[in-house]
């Protein structure tokens, strides 16, 4: 929640919208009124029907505070709700503002910090019923989120959480050491080949074949470096970046960035790849790149038309810092790529 847009608060009653503007008022946000509130608080947006406004608003907004009874809440979300890695943090506040219950999203979506923020707000107790946090066990969801991994099966977290409720140890696959401060004391360490019968975690760009129960975690790990001749469409250059990670089974969504050289910058294939993949695109001058250690295949050709001998390669190895080449230079139509992966994520 970073700006006002961001939430919205729903009051039905006279006595709900004074609870309403308070909340407004210390943390931001837009205001829906029904019928009831005469005359409405500044700058609220008046609603005939409670059940049309939220359905029009509810994905609009990364969070919904109702002052009202928690069963209307819960019948005016029930039709909106997808899964809880997509649905906005819900908080439930009745109209006597004795209690702020976390209602959805309580981790992935924020509810519970909400509740607690809004609880504060009004002098209200927080309610959260979510067993990781009333047993003092680690919330992964919100590990994951805090050290920026992509979840690759969310389902695979109930299992993980309930092996932490259980306090039982879970086996962990993290050759980054990313989630040792966090969770270092609640899981063991294994390799890929390591997850048997029980849930697991596994942080790693390598895609393999795992239970069902072990929980996918995409670390940003990865820059391809890419060249191009001038004028190649964008299709092809996505095309040729997809093909490398498919064929060394790389999870694209652990990809941090990509880099060329700078006179490919404005190459608008270059830049629609980019923007596809929804990832930064770098470019560097050719001295910087003349300069690279670690190239596998300095090619001649690019040198004379270029005036260095290696983009792809050059290009991903400097961006990723202290990095290794994990995929040397492959060559596909009018597009080259190769892929660096960090080191370490300290250095990163």
């Amino acid at each position: 929640m970073t700006d006002n847009a961001s939430k919205a608060i729903w009051a039905v009653t006279p006595a709900g919208a004074r609870f309403a503007e308070v909340i407004a008022g210390r943390i931001g946000g837009a205001l829906y009124v029904g019928r009831a509130v005469d005359p409405p608080p500044e700058g609220a947006a008046g609603f005939t029907r409670l059940a049309d406004a939220v359905g029009e608003a509810f994905h609009r907004y990364e969070a919904h505070i109702f002052i009202m009874a928690t069963g209307i809440a819960v019948r005016m979300i029930a039709p909106h709700i997808g899964g809880k890695t997509s649905d906005p943090a819900v908080v439930a506040v009745d109209d006597t503002g004795r209690f702020a219950v976390s209602l959805l999203s309580g981790h992935a979506g924020g509810a519970n910090a909400l509740a607690e923020i809004v609880a504060g707000c009004i002098g209200a107790v927080p309610v959260i019923s979510t067993a990781t946090d009333n047993a003092g066990v680690p919330a992964i969801d919100l590990i994951a989120e805090e050290y920026r991994l992509e979840m690759e099966n969310p389902a695979a977290v109930k299992a993980v959480s309930m092996a932490f409720l259980a306090r039982r140890s879970v086996r962990r696959h993290d050759p980054y050491h990313i989630l040792d401060d966090g969770l270092r004391e609640w899981t063991d360490s294994c390799n890929e080949s390591g997850f048997g019968n029980g849930p697991g975690i596994y942080v790693d760009h390598l895609i393999c074949d795992l239970p069902g129960d072990v929980l996918v975690l995409r670390p940003k790990t990865l820059v391809a470096g890419v060249g191009c001749n001038s004028g190649t469409e964008s299709q092809e250059v996505i095309d040729a970046v997809c093909a490398v990670f498919e064929d060394h089974r790389l999870s694209r969504a652990s990809i941090r960035g990509f880099a060329t050289i700078s006179e490919k910058m404005g190459e608008p294939g270059m830049q629609a790849m980019a923007e596809y993949f929804e990832r930064p695109l770098e470019g560097y001058d050719r001295d910087i790149l003349a300069a690279v250690d670690g190239v596998k295949t300095p090619s001649a050709m690019v040198e004379k038309h270029m005036g260095v001998n290696s983009v792809c390669e050059a290009a991903a190895i400097r961006a990723a810092g202290r990095a290794k080449l994990l995929v040397p230079k492959v060559k596909s139509g009018n597009v080259t790529v190769a892929v660096a992966a960090v080191t370490s994520m300290l250095s990163a």
